[in-house]
């Protein structure tokens, strides 16, 4: 293995195992908090710590402790992972993000992306996959702090992580189609839920072309957090009213499914159409110099 391959396998490896490491870390350090708080304020009794009961001791902490513990250190380890790719120079968004992309353009990017969430929505559904952490995010949804994360927070962190560091460093370093779909199955691995596997990297190449197309990060975060906000307003509507979902038939499906991708093939002829030719090599507006991206 030459050491330019080394150093790309090394950099697309150790960077989700850092946000990995992060995420527990301080799940831990947020749980252990709570199991404090629980005995300052006499849920858990001495005795029970003395007993050495672990079953009782944890079945004493409340089911909101629990919550605030998991979207505490959802909350966290998101800030410190996204403090890290910043503070070590893995991207940048540079001086004016928001200008880096043309107002029609940005918003031609937003509705690929909605009509590409319809499309793998109704796919991954289909497909019966299972959703391991339903219950899990619906709680978390239903926190302020957990609400924040999951809507905010870790989809800003998430392209920054997945679209700029790693799918931005392989296109620089070898060619658009690597960096897009390695990047997107890193993306949906690292979800761990067979459900949003599936559709976290289809959505993913979707975003990741968007990124190698404005060569900008913010029509992706915008997008991400359209998508997750929405995630979690149903959630939190699901737990509020429980309402029985339309059922539509499997013709209906296919037919909003085709229009989607219908939609989504027009909204990327008309978005390639207003921009200008992707430099070769590659590189992100803003992020750095020609002569400065191969040292990111």
């Amino acid at each position: 293995m030459s050491k330019e391959l080394l150093s790309t396998v090394l950099r697309v490896v150790k960077l989700p195992l850092y946000y990995m490491l992060y995420q527990g870390v301080f799940s831990v350090v947020a749980m252990i908090v709570a199991y404090c708080v629980a005995i300052a304020s006499g849920l858990i009794t001495q005795e029970m710590l003395l007993a050495g009961d672990s079953a009782a001791v944890m079945s004493a902490l409340p089911q909101s402790y629990m919550v605030w513990a998991i979207s505490g250190g959802l909350f966290v380890s998101a800030a410190f992972m996204l403090w890290h790719l910043i503070f070590w120079g893995y991207f940048s968004f540079g001086k004016e993000p928001f200008r880096q992309v043309p107002g029609k353009v940005m918003l031609l990017c937003v509705l690929l992306i909605f009509a590409s969430m319809f499309a793998f929505n109704i796919l991954a559904e289909e497909l019966g996959l299972p959703d391991t952490l339903a219950e899990t995010l619906q709680q978390v949804s239903n926190n302020v702090l957990g609400c924040v994360s999951i809507a905010v927070l870790a989809p800003i962190l998430e392209e920054v992580l997945f679209r700029g560091a790693i799918q931005g460093y392989l296109m620089r370093k070898y060619n658009p189609t690597v960096g897009i779909v390695v990047a997107s199955a890193i993306f949906g691995l690292i979800h761990m839920n067979p459900i949003q596997i599936f559709y976290a990297f289809f959505l993913g190449l979707i975003f990741g072309w968007i990124y190698y197309r404005t060569r900008s990060l913010m029509p992706v975060v915008i997008g991400h957090v359209l998508n997750n906000s929405l995630a979690a307003a149903s959630m939190i509507l699901a737990g509020a009213e429980e309402e029985e979902e339309a059922l539509m038939s499997m013709a209906e499906k296919g037919a909003i499914v085709l229009a989607a991708v219908v939609a989504a093939f027009v909204l990327m002829r008309l978005i390639g159409r207003m921009l200008p030719a992707v430099p070769k090599p590659w590189r992100g507006v803003g992020e750095c110099e020609p002569e400065g991206c191969e040292n990111i």
